[in-house]
């Protein structure tokens, strides 16, 4: 429909994710960028809730022109794989109506708050006795201004943002603890797996991230992180990573040790 458009932000060539997908995929920000437009754009269309019913990861590689496009993004928490199709994680927070109307009334504040300066100085000093004109309201015109606050001093002033956001961080806590909805999940999700395998897999996903300082801001959803780590392990023999304290240190470890898991495994099939 005409007149329709998405929420992009103008510095998403600079996010450390988008240049994560263009390791991940071997392409430069271009291509990557407009897969991301073409991605948004369809969920904006085709789907209310953030799930593109029957669209698969070959899919996005082959209507994006971008290789493994889909398994990166998966990669980093943007979306996930269901029975149904593909889903965009936090769908609501970038798409749809509602975001589009929040971004809306941001930038009808932040004009407000840059129109704040004017003053009719110029105007009284010619004559005194005469007022600067008071702006006309706009009656047709129905402002959200319940989201500007006074401050102490009468200059306007940003909200505080809500307490989930400010509580939200992308630093893994020393004493984390798997939680127990997501532990269940994955025993749902590996039906090979028992609750010691499951707590071993928490434990070394735990040391990993710790390892890495527990800052990634691509890791940001722990959540989406923790289920692409268990289907990760789907491709391996069960316990690659089980046979190990901690996880490796970097990706070549990382690397040498799948191969190794994979040498033997097929050592033990040839016996």
């Amino acid at each position: 429909m005409a007149g329709e458009w998405i929420k992009m932000r103008t510095n998403l060539w600079d996010d450390p994710r988008v240049s994560c997908l263009c390791d991940l995929t071997g392409c430069a920000e271009a291509p990557v960028i407009g897969g991301l437009y073409w991605l948004w754009a369809t969920a904006d269309d085709h789907s209310a809730d953030g799930i593109l019913n029957g669209l698969t990861l070959a899919a996005i590689d082959r209507k994006t022109g971008v290789n493994n496009l889909g398994s990166a993004l998966m990669q980093i928490g943007w979306i996930e794989e269901t029975t149904a199709g593909i889903c965009i994680v936090k769908f609501d927070d970038h798409n749809g109506a509602s975001a589009k109307s929040r971004a809306q009334t941001a930038k009808r504040v932040a004009n407000h708050r840059g129109n704040g300066n004017v003053t009719h100085a110029p105007l009284q000093k010619e004559d005194k006795g005469v007022m600067g004109a008071l702006a006309r309201e706009d009656k047709n015109k129905k402002e959200d201004t319940s989201v500007v606050h006074q401050g102490e001093s009468g200059e306007k002033q940003n909200p505080p943002a809500p307490r989930s956001d400010r509580s939200r961080s992308s630093r893994l806590p020393t004493d984390w603890a798997l939680p127990k909805k997501w532990g269940e999940w994955a025993l749902t999700e590996r039906s090979d797996w028992n609750s010691d395998t499951v707590r071993k897999v928490a434990d070394q996903f735990r040391d990993h991230w710790l390892a890495k300082g527990g800052a990634d801001a691509r890791k940001a959803d722990w959540e989406a992180t923790w289920r692409n780590w268990v289907r990760r392990e789907k491709s391996l023999s069960g316990a690659v990573n089980l046979q190990t304290k901690a996880a490796p240190a970097n990706k070549q470890e990382a690397l040498e040790a799948r191969n190794r898991a994979v040498a033997e495994r097929l050592a033990g099939e040839a016996a």
